[in-house]
């Protein structure tokens, strides 16, 4: 049976937030450290990390600078 719409949308959420955290981790972060080097909220962090929050290319941008990484190292999963 085909995946919907919806599953696919939460397993790509789920992706992003464990590449997410991945990251963060690999800079010796916390979700308190990245949220102050982006600009973000550490709920918001929490959120995307456990892939609870779908959010915009902005927000993509911050945490890309927050990481110090480029923005499509974020979607290398």
């Amino acid at each position: 049976m085909a995946k919907t719409s919806k599953t696919r949308n939460r397993n790509n959420l789920k992706a992003f937030g464990d590449k997410l955290q991945k990251l963060r981790l690999s800079k010796g972060m916390s979700q308190e450290d990245l949220a102050d080097e982006s600009g973000l909220a550490y709920t918001t962090i929490n959120k995307l990390e456990n892939g609870h929050l779908n959010t915009g290319i902005a927000t993509l941008f911050d945490l890309a600078k927050g990481l110090k990484v480029p923005p499509r190292e974020l979607f290398d999963f």
